[in-house]
């Protein structure tokens, strides 16, 4: 009884108080240093855990005096809420200071301060690990269910004083124990939480006005800003700012009026304008040519700012450089109607355009269609690069000509399309005349361009694709009468300036051009045969043309690389003959010159009579003069040599029926 009427006195009350209100006194101090619970700055812990010893001290220095040695105080409620919220480093050191005072103060009650020191802050250090075993519940019950579990084991913690004070001791602290002091764990625990919760939400707010902040300067191609409704800033990123100093020279400020400091007027009222349309309620959007530099092009995004009453109070702008994106877009437009080579339009513009005059308002309609002649005989002679540059010459010429009255169009390959709107027939034709004489003075590589030009005229609103036929047909014509002599003229030029770069090829030709017509008459060939092999012999090496000089010309030994560019001449020759239907039935034999009589030549590796007749008497004669002649990398065989050479290869590098002829009627000569 002694007890228990100690324990309810005015002065137990007191102390008790005290000790309540230097739990919160601990608060208000959290609160106003706002040390963040979840920091992980090992110095703030310590700092924590410091301040929350120095407390649990003070409360024991305030305490519920017992008896000698038995001291009761809030410590449980202080240094369980310290393990729920700062942490094992902030816990330790507070239970560390709160350990070494109690001990100080010694007394018969020191092993239960002690354990309640210990299994307090261990309670709550481990809270996190504990409470999965709890059903789900709210903050202010989750807490209360703590503190009482807290003041259950600290109670017991009381087993610990000497008997029988301790179960006197427990039976009248039970009601401040379990009653009072798990409301106020309670209470606590939700002062603090709320207040972590603030500290963190200041620093949330703080990291995103950061990041914001950071993300609008982070950028050197997008202007970001806001204006209200008076076109005054809100807000503005630095490249902004930088921008404005940069073509308007001034230095922007919050509540300045954009509008008013943009010094270039176009761009001034458009400015306004968007900003107009916004402030109306609408998005804008927009890819514009900016007048502050050539060329440059900026996507303009301006959305209304909108409160939750729907009222506009301002506009956000974001202005991003798509110079790049933009040129390489019409870059791309472009090349989807032009031709990259020439840079004519192509069919694609050529059929929008077609489309578009097919209206009686043009007619009557012209439609021409041009063939570039001997394009093919061009690639194969001198490389693609000759074709390409022909088809620019012509497509230069053509455009001279016909721009300033029609749409011209590069349709395939080597075609080209005009179109004349309100343009007769013959009209059309002095445009032609005059045209085809213009192209036809054009050379390249020594060769004179030719084009063929077919014309049809619609008179009335017919078919139009009727036309287009009529048009080609009529080039078709023409190309008949003017192909035949320009691809004779063509290969007789190649065979010249193959001459003329290597004068050595037209003595070889002629002197195997010898050989032939012997081998041709003791053969008992007929004269046209016989005329053939002149022909082919004259031609054997045409396809040399493509070969740079310095290979033809090399003075010592050639390497695996060159060789294999000299194996392709047959090849060469052949496709530049075969263009030509007068010249069709020898490609066959110009291919077939290098082939060998046991199927080891090239191109194809044709074996015995596989070989074209005419094409194994080349191979033997070529070969002869070959051996005999004088080369850069070599020095001549004698005639005896040479035949000695032929002997041991008939049968394997020649047709030995015409070796046999060869020798009977050279080895003497």
């Amino acid at each position: 009884m002694f007890i228990l009427e100690f324990i309810i006195t005015p002065e137990t009350v007191s102390s008790l108080v005290q000790n309540i209100v230097l739990l919160f006194a601990l608060l208000f101090i959290y609160a106003a240093t706002n040390i963040n619970p979840n920091s992980t700055k090992i110095r703030s812990k310590f700092v924590i855990g410091a301040i929350i010893g120095g407390f649990s001290v003070l409360l024991m220095v305030n305490p519920w005096v017992v008896g000698e040695g038995l001291i009761f105080d809030t410590r449980s409620v202080l240094l369980g809420v310290s393990g729920l919220f700062f942490g094992p480093i902030a816990t330790i050191i507070a239970g560390g200071i709160a350990l070494i005072y109690r001990l100080s103060l010694g007394g018969q009650g020191v092993y239960a301060g002690i354990a309640t020191i210990f299994f307090s802050s261990l309670i709550g250090i481990f809270w996190h690990k504990i409470r999965t075993i709890l059903p789900k519940m709210k903050n202010y019950l989750e807490y209360y269910v703590f503190g009482l579990f807290v003041h259950i084991v600290t109670v017991a913690c009381f087993l610990l004083i000497p008997w029988p004070e301790a179960f006197d001791i427990i039976k009248n602290t039970l009601i401040p124990y379990l009653v009072v002091f798990p409301i106020v764990t309670m209470i606590l625990a939700l002062s603090i939480n709320n207040q972590k919760e603030r500290i963190q939400a200041g620093v949330l707010i703080n990291k995103q006005k950061l990041l914001l902040q950071s993300s609008l300067d982070s950028t050197d191609d997008i202007e970001i800003f806001a204006l209200d409704t008076k076109y005054q800033y809100l807000a503005f990123n630095k490249f902004h700012a930088k921008n404005m100093k940069l073509y308007h020279d001034v230095d922007v400020k919050d509540g300045m009026n954009f509008i008013n400091h943009i010094t270039i007027k176009p761009m001034k009222d458009r400015l306004k304008k968007q900003v107009d349309f916004a402030l109306a309620g609408n998005t804008y959007r927009h890819i514009s040519k900016i007048e502050t530099e050539y060329d440059k092009y900026l996507e303009e995004i301006i959305t209304p700012i909108v409160d939750s009453k729907g009222n506009v109070n301002g506009v956000t702008f974001f202005s991003e450089d798509v110079t790049e994106q933009t040129l390489y877009e019409q870059n791309i437009l472009y090349l989807s109607y032009n031709d990259p080579l020439t840079n004519a339009p192509n069919r694609r513009a050529y059929m929008e355009n077609l489309k578009k005059m097919n209206q009686g308002i043009y007619l009557p309609l012209s439609v021409i269609m041009v063939d570039i002649n001997g394009l093919k005989i061009i690639n194969d002679a001198f490389g693609h690069d000759a074709g390409d540059e022909l088809l620019k010459i012509a497509y230069a010429k053509l455009n001279e000509n016909f721009a300033s009255y029609g749409s011209l169009a590069r349709i395939g390959g080597d075609e080209f399309t005009i179109l004349l709107p309100n343009t007769t027939r013959e009209a059309a034709m002095k445009l032609i005349d005059h045209a085809k004489a213009d192209v036809e003075q054009q050379m390249i590589n020594n060769l004179k361009i030719s084009v063929s030009f077919g014309l049809a005229t619609q008179i009335q609103q017919d078919d139009i694709q009727k036309t287009i036929n009529e048009a080609e047909d009529d080039m078709y014509t023409h190309k008949l009468f003017e192909v035949t002599s320009h691809r004779h003229s063509t290969i007789n030029t190649i065979l010249n300036t193959l001459h003329a770069k290597n004068p050595r090829e037209e003595h070889h030709s002629e002197r195997v051009s010898n050989i032939c017509i012997a081998l041709g008459k003791a053969l008992k060939m007929s004269i046209d045969d016989i005329n053939m092999l002149k022909t082919i012999s004259i031609l054997h090496d045409i396809g040399k043309i493509a070969i740079d000089e310095t290979i033809l010309n090399k003075p010592g030994k050639l390497s695996d690389e060159e060789w294999a560019i000299i194996k392709k001449h047959p090849e060469t020759g052949f496709r530049i003959l075969s263009s030509s239907p007068e010249y069709a039935k020898i490609a066959q034999d110009i291919l077939s010159h290098h082939e060998r009589w046991d199927g080891k030549g090239y191109p194809r590796g044709l074996k015995g009579e596989e070989i074209p007749i005419r094409a194994r008497i080349i191979c033997i004669a070529d070969a002869y003069d070959a051996m005999i002649s004088e080369r850069p990398y070599r020095t001549p065989l004698t005639h005896e040599q040479a035949i000695a050479e032929i002997k041991s290869n008939m049968g394997t590098q020649f047709d030995p029926k015409i070796a046999k002829i060869f020798i009977k009627l050279f080895e003497q000569k």
